[in-house]
């Protein structure tokens, strides 16, 4: 199938684009690719749909309104694209209606946020199917729920593999053809040279081992994987299918993780002497004694 044009995806708006500027709107194929994808909606996805009656009568044909229960779309189609955005009225902020909140699909509920979730990976799978191109399109996806919509639309099997997520972030499209981006060893991973590791060194100046078991910390907790490395001076900590980047500079060994804290609070020593404080001139006795206990554990841990 020759490609028609690229995907735009962010948040809850989906948009297609084409290539090429239609001589004229009536003359392109955008309009009845538009007509089919709200056809979908309407016939197979139970969406009620009727033109918006908030614009002009002669344009109305390009401009449209659905609901199904709560969940709500506003689509329309111009030039050489069309578009759909979903949105809902229940947790809304903008005097104008939700249509018009930003972050739309972190204020909607949960339970619409899963059905939006479907809805979205419907209408992704419907634009792939006329021949638009969804490759590469991650732009503003930041919910995990929304990048597995994207994972669904692509019909991505990589899901707990490392390796094959990493293949498909790193290797451009024909890559593969050319025997790969990068320099592999026996595991697959790339070598320490092809990607140029800035630093090979951990954060206690010992020499970095691809392969071998490591430890960081990620979002202040301790974390150990099996460390690969990355490009941009980064290196990939891999365990139980998970898998986080981390500077060189963040990651040491450990033979005994026991003797670790298991979270670590920037400021945290501050923060218990100043409640200590406080605690004292209101004469909270019994709160003085649990936080004695806290400060104490951090002065074993630093010793």
């Amino acid at each position: 199938m020759n490609q028609l044009g690229t995907i735009n995806f962010h948040d809850t708006h989906i948009g297609a684009w084409e290539e090429k500027q239609p001589d004229a709107f009536v003359d392109s194929g955008v309009f009845e690719r538009f007509r089919s994808l709200l056809a979908r909606l309407r016939d197979h996805r139970g969406f009620c749909i009727r033109q918006d009656q908030s614009v002009a009568k002669s344009i109305r044909h390009a401009y449209y309104v659905g609901r199904k229960g709560d969940l709500e779309f506003y689509a329309q189609a111009g030039g050489r694209m069309f578009q759909i955005e979903f949105f809902q009225n229940i947790n809304v902020e903008h005097r104008a209606g939700g249509r018009y909140d930003y972050g739309k699909f972190t204020r909607m509920p949960r339970t619409m946020q899963l059905a939006c979730a479907v809805e979205l990976s419907h209408v992704l799978r419907k634009l792939i199917e006329m021949g638009y191109d969804l490759n590469g399109t991650r732009q503003g996806i930041t919910s995990p729920d929304l990048l597995s919509v994207l994972r669904h639309a692509q019909g991505r099997t990589d899901e707990g593999d490392p390796l094959m997520q990493f293949n498909r972030s790193w290797n451009f499209p024909g890559d593969w053809e050319r025997g790969g981006r990068f320099e592999r060893d026996e595991s697959g991973w790339p070598t320490m040279k092809s990607v140029g590791c800035g630093s090979t060194k951990d954060r206690d100046g010992r020499p970095m081992v691809s392969g071998e078991m490591m430890y960081c910390r990620h979002k202040g907790r301790l974390f150990r994987g099996v460390a690969r490395p990355a490009p941009n001076g980064n290196w990939v900590l891999v365990s139980n299918g998970n898998a986080i980047y981390v500077p060189t500079r963040e990651l040491f060994r450990c033979e005994d993780p026991s003797t670790e804290p298991r979270r670590f609070v920037p400021g945290q020593r501050a923060r218990v002497r100043s409640e200590l404080e406080k605690v004292l001139m209101a004469n909270q006795y019994q709160r003085v004694e649990a936080l004695a206990r806290v400060a104490r554990a951090l002065e074993a841990r630093s010793q």
